[in-house]
This record gives structure tokens, C-alpha cells and sequence, in this order.
């Protein structure tokens, strides 16, 4: 089998970015195909923000496409390395990213069995949590936990403002709303150390499962020493965007984070290293499948063949991102999502709503 095509697009939603700052602009997608000359299609789907949507569909196919058309598409691992030191050129790790999970859905097309199968099999489901949006006032959470253990959900993650005494106040409203689910915070590195110990006492008196990203991933000292001395796990290397399994080592080794966070988007064939090198360091691996439905298939898949892993994150509300998707990934009765089990990733496109949504094709 042979790569013959590549096609990269951009969709765009009336969805804005941000619920709460609409100068963010409205959501849009890159689509990629990658073609074969066995008729087997390999597809990627996520959304993305800010000026990368264009540049990444151009640069695939400007620059990528020359260079995996022709090749053997089950050489996923040549194809990422290459594209992987394309990045000192100039190549956005999420292209890489593209490029891989179409490769692996295409290779779990032509064997006739899910992604995690190939992957190596471990489990068929996973616990959700919640993953909430930043709200406009910290009794909003309190409503929003609520709902969502209504709804079936015995996990959340809250994401603030990053101003430690609102924050504090929208985890005592949810803790107080939800005694009895686990519960998340994700600073998103906006804190500096002081203000990150402070919040963090706080939200060890509230039980809370995790702390993610309280301090930027760049400032390793300060992040191990906050896992020195809080007791709540710290979850955090999700901003390491070029989700190079390198990159990663330090922060796996030096013990600076109980927890690490990495994304499949950028690549299913780095986040399942990642997850491994975790396991040998007996840490967990909790993946961010935030995003479109390929995008959570990507890292659903990787969950389910990895033993370090205790949730699967699912943005909500959920029509954010169900917008192009024909399948969703639902809770059932115990709180858990099921791995597709359908050939590759498993999932299918409204390839109708993307070509009324499409503004720009590449090339």
C-alpha cells in the first residue's frame, strides 16, 4: 500500500472560542485525509486556535504532502520521526500530530480492528470526568456540579480564572454542591508560586482528586518543589505542545509532577511512548481528550491500551464540540465512555456539515 493524496481544509463554526470572551473569535477545524491506492482513507479532525488553523493546512500540504506521498503508510514511525525534527523548521507539532493519527486510522482500517486494538488491547472503557469551561461567577459552579451529577458524571474538572481568591471561592461552591465525586482543578499555569501554594492548601481541605497546571511547565523547580510539599497530587506537562517523548523525560525522571498530561492530538505514536516511559517510573499518564470527536477517539484509544490511566476527559457543554460529528462518546449508567470498536479510529465525520462549513481549502 502507497500514500497517493493528502488534502488538508478549514471549517468554521458560529460557535465562539470562549463562552465568556467572545473577542476570541468563532471555533474552527483542520481537516486532513490522507489517501491510499487501496481506497483506504485515513482522517483527521480537530479544532484549533488562533492563526495555526491556516498556516498548519498549508504547511501540510505545501511541505508534508511531497514527502509522505509515495511511502508505505504503516511506516508510521519513520514518518514521525522525520516529521517530528521538522519542527526546528518550523513544522507545528499538531501537523505531525495529523499526519500520525490518520496513519494509524488507516492502518487500523486495513486490519479490520479498532485503534487500541493495535495499540495493545487493556481495557474496552473508561471513567469520565467533566471538564468545565471558566464561568462567569464562582456560584455558577455550584449549578454546574449540580447538573452534571444529574447527568451521570461522578467526576469534574473545574478551570478558573486564574485569580486564587475567586478561585478558591468556585471550589468551595462545587465542593459544596458535590460532596461526594471527585473533583479537579486546572489552573492553567496562571499562578505564581505563592499564590499556587495557597490555592493548593485550599483545595487539599476540599478533597480535591488533582491539581493541574498551578505553575507554568517551564518553571520545573518551582513545580517540584510544590509536589514536595503539598500533599494533592500535581498534574501538569500538558503544555509541552511538541509532545516529543524527549521533552518529556525531565519532568518524568526529576519527579517534577506526580501526574503527567499529554495529548494524542499531537501524535498517537509519541503520547503512547509517553505513557509507557510514565508506567516505568510507576506515574500515571492522564491524557487530554479535549476537542473534536477525532481528537477524543485519539486519546480514548491510547487510554484503553495503557494500564496508568484513570480518566477520560470530556469537555462540557458538550455541543461545543459535537458540531461535524455523527458519533458522540455518551456516559453510561456507572459514569464510563466505551473505546469504539468499529476499524480505526472508529468514529464517523458529518461530512455534509463540514462542506457547508468549509472556508478554506489548502492548495
Amino acid at each position: 500500500m502507497r500514500i497517493t493524496d493528502l488534502k488538508a481544509s478549514i471549517v468554521e463554526t458560529d460557535i465562539p472560542w470562549d463562552s465568556q470572551d467572545h473577542s476570541r473569535g468563532k471555533m474552527q477545524g483542520v481537516v486532513v485525509q490522507i489517501f491510499t491506492d487501496a481506497n483506504i482513507t485515513g482522517t483527521y479532525f480537530a479544532w484549533e486556535r488562533l492563526s495555526t488553523r491556516r498556516g498548519i493546512a498549508d504547511t501540510l500540504v505545501f511541505a508534508v504532502k511531497p514527502f509522505i506521498v509515495g511511502k508505505n503508510p504503516f511506516d508510521r514511525e519513520l514518518i514521525w520521526q522525520t516529521l517530528s525534527s521538522w519542527s526546528r523548521k518550523g513544522l507545528p507539532m499538531i501537523g505531525a500530530g495529523a499526519i500520525d493519527v490518520c496513519l494509524w486510522d488507516i492502518a487500523g482500517k486495513a486490519f479490520g480492528v479498532p485503534v487500541y486494538q493495535l495499540l495493545g488491547a487493556y481495557r474496552e472503557k473508561m471513567r469520565v470526568y467533566a471538564s468545565t469551561t471558566t464561568l462567569g461567577k464562582p456560584a455558577d459552579y455550584a449549578d454546574t456540579a449540580k447538573q452534571l451529577c444529574a447527568q451521570g458524571y461522578t467526576a469534574m474538572k473545574l478551570h478558573v480564572k486564574g485569580k486564587p481568591a475567586w478561585d478558591i471561592e468556585a471550589c468551595q461552591a462545587a465542593r459544596a454542591a458535590a460532596p461526594n465525586i471527585d473533583i479537579m482543578l486546572d489552573a492553567s499555569g496562571h499562578y505564581d508560586r505563592r499564590q499556587a501554594l495557597m490555592v493548593g492548601r485550599e483545595i487539599e481541605k476540599l478533597n480535591f482528586r488533582w491539581y493541574e497546571s498551578p505553575l507554568p511547565d517551564n518553571d520545573i523547580e518551582g513545580q517540584t518543589e510544590l509536589a514536595r510539599v503539598l500533599d494533592i497530587p500535581i498534574a501538569g506537562a500538558e503544555y509541552l505542545y511538541e509532545c516529543n517523548p524527549a521533552h518529556y523525560a525531565p519532568y518524568i525522571a526529576g519527579h517534577v509532577v506526580d501526574i503527567v498530561r499529554t495529548d494524542a492530538r499531537r501524535g498517537i505514536t509519541p503520547a503512547k511512548k509517553i505513557a509507557d516511559m510514565c508506567a516505568g517510573f510507576h506515574m500515571n499518564c492522564e491524557l487530554h481528550s479535549w476537542g473534536s470527536i477525532i481528537g477524543q477517539a485519539a486519546n480514548l484509544h491510547v487510554m484503553a491500551a495503557i494500564p496508568n490511566c484513570e480518566f477520560f476527559e470530556q469537555a462540557v457543554p458538550l455541543d461545543r464540540f459535537e458540531v461535524c460529528a455523527k458519533d458522540h462518546f455518551t456516559i453510561d449508567s456507572e459514569g464510563y465512555v466505551h473505546v469504539p470498536v468499529r476499524p480505526g479510529m472508529g468514529v464517523e465525520l458529518d461530512w455534509d456539515a463540514i462542506d457547508k462549513r468549509t472556508v478554506y481549502r489548502a492548495g
